[in-house]
């Protein structure tokens, strides 16, 4: 028998070792990266129980919204750590640099076996290997969206080769979209040059995506949401051809991914100056202007002026940097001055729901200066967007008031008597927030009052 004949008969033996597979064992570089960073990243106690339970009723599959390696280590990390679904294949991400080096090393001699020898392309996708490890109970990774600017064959073939799985299974195929942020931080629609290279944007490159998760690593978490019964859709949709099903379907996931993005940190968020300039020309505030410069002595340049200075006086100028400096300061003092902080989750549950919706307007009690501080650190624990901050003109002194308005909050003056111009201004803004999605935090009692 020639060599190569010998070669070619211990080849035969190889079992299919898959790029996408991943493992319970670390390599090197895997074990440095999970104790160093990726232990870090949170992900709720309750979540992880319900995934747990899950698994014991059907086959739990991942979702994510963007092919990642990150992300999908990530998610790999938690389910070892957390007792939840173990995944074992990441679909359409190659991961054999995290692979272990004996498993690597075989991945590496099937694909050269096939190559050489010409047998049976070893191909994820000709195979149906989703297909398969799913129909075996076992738990998987998919894209949701593929790649940014062409179509990606592993994105739309993921869906259809799931409801193939499950048109075969007694057990229900459950999709659990997770999105995976690193920290709180709003995007701007302008961001500055770092940002716009390592921000926490989703259409990133993997080299961007890990030196974003370095730098926020400590405050990176993972959100899940509802899970998606796979088996229930077909028995509701089974008309529908399934081209058309794994559409509809892919982009429901992809809304709930942005739905639960949009309640965690809240929409993109525009400049001070931008949004002064949209209340300005709000129609109805226009048409206002027109009306009191016929009535009155000024001109109409006179009074878009003066309402320019209002909204100067009023807005907002929002900033990560201070949330991240309150955050630190105020989780010292709660565990150092005060005894601790019982919380509703039901209620805080409740609101997040809600967020992911529409904009809200919460108007607690006002006992004191504690109130707005306490709510807002609760909200950003409980990955809730942060409101915007009603607050009394008397406080806009510096450095104070240059703090506050850093952090979320609005001014307004106690009383609008007589200025009939500054109250329309006023109203026009709070408008432009609502439009643009942003929730309101105003004490409806005004002053504060133990009554």
């Amino acid at each position: 028998m020639s060599i190569l004949a010998k070669i070619k008969s211990w080849t035969t033996d190889i079992e299919e070792y898959y790029a996408g597979s991943v493992y319970k064992e670390n390599n090197v570089f895997l074990y440095w990266l999970v104790n160093n960073f990726i232990s870090k990243v949170k992900f709720e106690d309750e979540q992880a129980q319900a995934l747990a339970e899950l698994s014991k009723s059907g086959v739990v599959v991942y979702a994510l919204k963007q092919k990642s390696q990150l992300n999908s280590l990530i998610l790999r990390e938690l389910a070892l750590r957390r007792n939840m679904p173990l995944p074992v294949y990441v679909h359409g991400v190659n991961m054999i640099i995290w692979q272990p080096l004996k498993l690597a090393v075989k991945t590496v001699a099937s694909f050269l076996s096939h190559l050489i020898f010409k047998r049976k392309e070893l191909n994820p996708l000709a195979s149906n290997y989703l297909k398969q490890v799913v129909a075996e109970g076992r738990s998987a990774i998919i894209p949701l969206s593929g790649l940014v600017f062409f179509e990606d064959r592993y994105a739309d073939s993921a869906m259809l080769q799931l409801i193939e799985a499950q048109r075969e299974m007694a057990l229900p195929i459950y999709i659990v979209p997770e999105l995976v942020a690193y920290g709180r931080r709003r995007e701007r629609e302008e961001e500055n040059v770092v940002n716009i290279l390592f921000g926490q944007t989703e259409n990133i490159s993997p080299l961007q995506r890990v030196i974003t998760f370095l730098r926020y690593y400590n405050k990176a978490f993972i959100t899940s949401t509802n899970p998606f019964n796979l088996r229930e859709c077909l028995e509701r949709h089974g008309d529908v051809p399934d081209e058309e099903l794994a559409k509809r379907i892919r982009r429901q996931l992809i809304d709930e991914l942005d739905e639960e993005k949009a309640a965690t940190v809240g929409p993109a968020l525009k400049q001070k100056a931008e949004f002064i300039n949209m209340v300005l020309k709000d129609p109805q505030l226009v048409a206002f202007m027109e009306e009191t410069a016929k009535e009155g002595k000024s001109d109409y340049r006179s009074v878009v002026k003066e309402a320019n200075k209002y909204l100067v006086e009023i807005a907002s100028d929002y900033n990560e940097f201070f949330i991240e400096l309150w955050d630190r300061f105020l989780t010292w003092m709660w565990n150092n001055i005060y005894d601790g902080v019982i919380i509703d989750r039901e209620g805080m549950a409740r609101i997040r729901a809600i967020s992911k919706k529409m904009p809200f307007v919460i108007i607690p009690c006002h006992r004191s200066h504690m109130d707005y501080l306490l709510l807002s650190y609760v909200f950003y624990k409980n990955n809730i967007q942060l409101p915007f901050i009603a607050a009394g003109a008397n406080l806009s002194f510096w450095p104070i008031g240059f703090i506050f308005r850093k952090s979320g909050a609005f001014f307004l003056r106690r009383s609008f008597k007589g200025n009939a111009l500054y109250g329309e201004v006023f109203a026009k803004y709070l408008k432009v927030l609502m439009k643009e999605g942003l929730p309101i935090e105003f004490f409806i009692e005004g002053g504060r009052s133990r009554t």
